[in-house]
């Protein structure tokens, strides 16, 4: 072998080492990157969880459901409202937009949805509001936080009923008592959502189980994963 044949060699294997480098360094600080984002998320707590969502990454900031034109929505969807708003943080976006199979919502995804006062009867079919003429009367939360169960195969979310006061949402965990929709039957159910007085808001409440394990599997209602999806309110 000449000389000239063995320097092009070698300096081929110095470019493709030097690569190597290089993309073990990257994969290194995107690893670090990742682990400092994770830990800076809360963790299955109340209060940390509404100082996240309201000053450290405040949700008014976050994307709404994929192709839903307004933020303001119509709905007759008990417990929650006649209107609603809610918004996805960055993982929660992501899974609905780039679905797995089976589907399941990414760690740390957060949806938080904004409830809006009861009225008489159905919600009255309107074009798409930029805003509604009431106040919220509570903010509900579902956070996906890995290993944050009480069996073994086990949901993975963290749940928190906020209320709001005269329309000021300041962090306080609800309880079912005076809320706008305690006296309202239970979907599928011949109760009243009565059933659930007094019961605190915050962990894995009975009343969020109960109704989101249905949308476990993913069908025309559900995405899967407990997430239910957003429906209009269509007058008969």
């Amino acid at each position: 072998m000449t000389l000239r044949t063995v320097r092009p060699l070698n300096l081929i294997v110095a470019v493709l080492v030097l690569g190597a480098s290089l993309m073990l360094i990257g994969k290194s600080r995107a690893g670090s990157i990742a682990s400092i984002s994770q830990s800076q998320m809360p963790g299955a707590d109340a209060q940390l969880l509404w100082k996240y969502i309201t000053k450290d990454n405040p949700y008014k900031s976050w994307k709404t459901f994929p192709n839903q034109p307004t933020r303001y929505v119509h709905v007759a969807e008990n417990p929650h409202g006649d209107w609603v708003a809610v918004y996805l943080n960055g993982e929660a976006y992501d899974s609905i937009s780039y679905t797995s199979s089976p589907f399941q919502m990414k760690y740390g995804s957060i949806l938080v949805k904004e409830n809006y006062s009861l009225l008489k009867g159905d919600p009255i079919n309107q074009p798409p509001l930029n805003s509604v003429p009431v106040a919220p009367t509570s903010l509900t939360v579902m956070y996906k936080i890995k290993g944050y169960q009480r069996t073994p195969k086990d949901d993975e979310w963290f749940w928190v009923m906020y209320g709001c006061n005269n329309g000021q949402c300041d962090g306080s965990v609800a309880t079912i008592s005076d809320q706008p929709f305690v006296n309202e039957q239970i979907p599928q159910s011949k109760d009243t959502f009565a059933f659930f007085q007094g019961e605190v808001e915050a962990g894995k409440p009975w009343l969020c189980l109960e109704c989101h394990q249905r949308a476990n599997l993913s069908n025309d209602f559900s995405y899967g994963d407990y997430v239910w999806k957003l429906k209009a309110f269509a007058p008969k």
